[in-house]
């Protein structure tokens, strides 16, 4: 390699991560893109049933309509819901999902 890729090397090593932490800090100050994702998250069938209403601490709390969906999303899907938040959003900036009937 020549000189000139290994300080690009060099400085990509040391930009990326400070790019993710302004990107994260984004979605912490302002929580409504993490909101606003949920119905496209839960997609067409689930998404009149839930809904996103609020985000603070990495947590994302979300109103259920009903027991049965309630049940459902906290021992069948929260795993991967959260798992896929974490693919759009970063894993630091999402740890939790906090279900309620409301």
């Amino acid at each position: 390699m020549n000189r000139r890729c290994l300080s690009t090397n060099k400085l990509l090593k040391n930009i990326i991560p400070s790019i993710f932490n302004d990107i994260e800090r984004n979605y912490l100050k302002n929580p409504n893109f993490i909101i606003n994702y949920w119905p496209k998250l839960v997609g067409e069938k689930l998404s009149p049933m839930t809904k996103a209403i609020s985000f603070e601490n990495k947590t994302l709390y979300v109103r259920v309509k009903s027991s049965t969906l309630l049940s459902i999303l906290m021992t069948q899907e929260k795993k991967r819901l959260i798992s896929l938040m974490q693919e759009k959003f970063s894993k630091d900036t999402i740890r939790n999902i906090i279900f309620k009937i409301g």
